[in-house]
């Protein structure tokens, strides 16, 4: 019997806040089990990073607060995402005794979103790290695939970093829709030769004259996302809208959290 889960389209928030309503749902899986699909956008131009990464010593940090780039660090791991011309989702999973194992998660939500692409005419394939000798050392998403990462003409289209805990795992990805301007991807690294890595391994959907709204492109997602689940509409409930905004306060706005 298929599982009813919960789809949230929502708006833009900051980049504080996306990271707190992400880990509120992950956290409310434990006590009220509810598998979320969650689409969100992003108020101004961000950059989140992983779990593991020292943001500080990659970016140079004063010129994105200059140009007002925001920085936040993900509880999942992987690189340097750039957000605000992509189409944001989270996956949100509880814990169970049958539940998927991380890389079937990964193989399912890959082979999901090219069928969405090619069903909009975008030529995609997933990611095989065993045959595709074009993977970088860079520890930036827009240019360091993974295995069953989206691709399209050998560049990185989509890309997916996960957390699990005892409340449930969470699925955090990106479809890049548009691409940044070049002053936003210069702040992306210090290194001029990762400036011009990215600069040559990077592409979006809306390139080759095509032109795919967000909104678009959610119904096709919505459509062909195959993990044994019917996400139907829903909202954020007011406990972990509470949390997420005590999780802003105290965690993703600090500097403890994002360069301690």
């Amino acid at each position: 019997m298929e599982t009813i889960g919960r789809r949230l389209n929502m708006g833009k928030s900051s980049a504080a806040m996306n990271m707190a309503i992400d880990e509120a749902i992950l956290v409310a899986q434990q006590e009220q089990p509810n598998p979320t699909l969650r689409f969100y956008g992003w108020n101004k131009p961000a950059f989140s990073f992983g779990y593991f990464q020292d943001i500080a010593s990659e970016v140079d940090v004063k010129a994105c607060r200059a140009d007002g780039i925001e920085l936040v660090k993900r509880m999942t791991g992987g690189g340097t995402v750039v957000h605000g011309w992509e189409l944001t989702y989270t996956l949100i999973l509880p814990r169970s005794a049958g539940e998927l194992s991380v890389s079937d998660a990964y193989q399912r939500i890959g082979q999901s979103l090219v069928m969405a692409f090619q069903q909009l005419g975008i030529p995609a394939h997933c990611y095989d790290a065993c045959t595709d000798a074009s993977q970088t050392a860079q520890n930036i998403c827009l240019t360091n695939p993974a295995e069953h990462d989206v691709m399209s003409d050998n560049k990185k289209l989509a890309g997916v970093s996960v957390r699990r805990s005892r409340n449930g795992i969470m699925f955090q990805g990106y479809l890049s829709l548009d691409m940044p301007p070049a002053a936003i991807l210069v702040r992306v690294s210090k290194d001029p030769e990762v400036q011009e890595i990215l600069r040559e391994k990077s592409t979006a959907i809306n390139t080759d004259g095509r032109s795919i709204a967000r909104n678009t492109l959610i119904q096709a997602i919505s459509e062909t996302f195959n993990l044994g689940i019917a996400f139907h509409s829903g909202t954020l409930s007011s406990a972990e809208r509470a949390q997420a905004e005590t999780l802003v306060e105290t965690k993703y706005a600090t500097a403890s959290w994002n360069f301690g």
